[in-house]
Parts: C-alpha cells; structure tokens; sequence
C-alpha cells in the first residue's frame, strides 16, 4: 500500500509540471499492478532512456555537433573582428591549460561561438558546448580578466555541472511523458535536446559548483600564463560596477540567489593569491603590502580603477614569489618595475616613479 500512495503521489505531481515553455497535459499514472511494480519498472526503463539520449548529447561528438548546430540556431553566431580573435586566443590557451592536468578535454575539445546578445553572460551546456554573449566584452576588455570568465565556465564543463543539474530536471519533466507512452523515438530526442538549449540561460548551479568553477579558474588561467591577479580584479570591476550582488543579470554566472556574492568571490580569489605567494603578499583596501609592509597604492587609469589594478600588481608579486624571482633584486627598465625575470608594474601617471617603487620594493622584499 505504502508503494501504491508513492506512485500516486509522484504521479499528481507530474501532472504539474511543465516542459520547456508549454505546458504539457498529462493524465495521472495508473500503477500497473496492485504492488505498483510495474510503474517503478516503467519509470526505470524511462530514466534510462532520457539518460541515453542525455548521453549522446555530452559524450558523443554526433550528439555534441548536434547540440552546437541548435544552439546557434537558437541564439544565433556572430563574428567581431575585435573580439572574436581574443575569444580564440583565450580558449586556445585555457585549453592547453586544463589538458595539463585532465586529458579528457582532448577527446572532447570545446566547440564555442559568439552570439549578439548584450547582456554579460558565458554559458557552457553539455557536450562542452558553450556560447559567449558580445556583451561579455562591454565589462571586461582585459584578456587576462575574460580568462577568469571563461574559465569559470570550462570549469562547470569539465565537471560536468550544467549535466548532472539538468540531467535531474529532465528525469522528472521528461520522464512522466516517456511512462505516459506520450513521446518516444525521435520525439524524446527533439524533447532532450530542446531542453538543454532552452534552459542554458537558466539552468540552475549550485553554491558548492560556482565555489568549485571559480577555483578551477584560478587554476586554468594561471597555468595558462595569464596574471593571476586578474581573478580577483574581475570581481572588483564587478563590485564597481553592479554593486556586491546582482540579481538581475540574465545567466548562471550572476543570477541564481544562493550564489557567492560578488565580495566574497573576490575575498576567496584575494586570499587564494596570499597562499600562492606563500603568504608574502595581500592587499587591503587598494593598497598592496609586501611581507606586511606597505608597497604601493596604485594610481587609477582611464580604464581601471586603482583598487582593481592593485590586484594585477598583488597578482605580478604572487607569480614572482612562487616562481623565485623574489630572490632576485628589484631592478628597471623603462617605466616598469621587475623582480627577476618578473613585471611587477609599469609606473603612469599618479605613480611614484619605476625607480622609488623598485627602491622600496628592495627594502621590504
């Protein structure tokens, strides 16, 4: 009896559920069998089906081109003769990058594309298919800082976030249909497949994923050769721009309400940068300490901010403390200040002059 009042249950519950954007009618389930047996048989083999076609799509490189060839359909591709390169550039690195530390990216590469929309938002689907939106590139225009971006989504793709959280939703939307002998075949296919594209924008990540996908870009770009000061410069630039939260950004990066607030995810990237300086360099309200002494507040520029640049120098001395350099003396060339082989900042206009930074950095270094 107990089994029967589930299946029923599960059954009324179904019934409210909808597809995509259109509400699908749908009859209560009847338990086959007085047990109710035979419905947990049927919504068995329905998982298993929508798990196959969920399959195709992510690990078949059909299924994959499939997805890419819909969602430009969908959002539709665009080419900019400014952006579209550094796109290029940026995936090319972070994904040499990542296949230093997990191969399977080699078996299934990333097939990405611009889309004309202006709102900032990157979203990675299955299958390592992911779209970037033109307006990514209204807030960041530092290579270094769309690399945190983007590699926060190839983190999502490569634990397989955006998957394992769809992959839920549509064992229960898609499933009532499939047990209710509604949909089969190619029918269960186009319903998969419109889904991944439809709910991409949407699709809801956990705080634990966003919390992982961040770290994982620290980790991706840094070992792409990018600052890994820009981490979190690009959480400032946020900061300064929507304010500690936003909750009215279209996409998964910003809107969901249990995400990281933007403070936080800066704070977690400021203190990763700490531990991989071994605990040489911070900053505190714009100003970047050495060894607990003050070495500079960096003037702001047309283009940032002084307390977002501070985070390219913190990022610079990180690189230089972990690699070595800072057994080396701070030494000059031109208006840029280096320790070793490293380029710590270039002194404009605000700065003290490349000659006293390299100065003071020698004396507390």
């Amino acid at each position: 009896m107990k089994i029967m009042k589930k299946t029923a249950l599960l059954a009324a519950m179904m019934c409210t559920l909808t597809f995509g954007a259109v509400s699908l009618p749908v009859q209560p389930v009847q338990a086959a069998s007085a047990s109710g047996i035979g419905t947990l048989f049927q919504s068995a083999a329905a998982y298993k089906q929508i798990d196959d076609q969920i399959d195709y799509y992510n690990k078949t490189d059909k299924g994959r081109q499939d997805l890419y060839d819909q969602m430009v359909k969908a959002k539709g591709s665009t080419y900019d003769a400014k952006w579209s390169p550094v796109l290029d550039s940026v995936m090319s690195r972070l994904s040499s990058s990542i296949a230093k530390t997990d191969s399977s990216i080699t078996k299934k590469p990333y097939k990405y594309f611009l889309n004309n929309d202006e709102t900032f938002n990157a979203a990675c689907s299955f299958g390592h298919v992911m779209t970037v939106n033109k307006g990514l590139f209204s807030l960041l225009t530092n290579e270094d800082e769309i690399a945190v971006v983007l590699g926060h989504e190839m983190g999502h793709g490569q634990k397989d976030h955006v998957a394992n959280s769809l992959r839920k939703q549509m064992r229960v939307e898609i499933a009532k249909e499939l047990i209710a002998e509604r949909i089969g075949g190619s029918a269960l296919k186009s319903a998969v497949l419109n889904t991944i594209v439809n709910r991409i924008d949407t699709v809801h990540i956990t705080r634990a994923d966003e919390w992982e996908a961040d770290n994982l870009s620290y980790d991706y770009i840094t070992g792409a050769g990018y600052n890994p000061g820009a981490t979190a410069a690009t959480w400032q630039r946020v900061m300064e721009k929507y304010g500690d939260n936003k909750q009215s950004f279209v996409g998964e990066i910003f809107s969901p309400s249990d995400h990281p607030t933007n403070q936080q995810r800066r704070d977690n990237y400021a203190n990763k940068l700490t531990k991989y300086s071994n605990n040489h360099v911070t900053v505190k309200n714009g100003t970047v300490y050495v060894n607990g002494k003050e070495f500079v507040k960096p003037a702001a520029t047309g283009s940032m901010s002084s307390a977002e640049r501070s985070y390219f120098v913190m990022g610079n001395l990180v690189a230089a403390y972990h690699n070595g350099h800072n057994k080396n003396q701070a030494s000059v060339s031109g208006n840029t200040v280096y320790l070793g082989a490293q380029n710590i900042m270039t002194s404009v206009n605000g700065d003290k002059s490349a000659s006293e930074l390299a100065k003071k950095l020698n004396s507390i270094k």
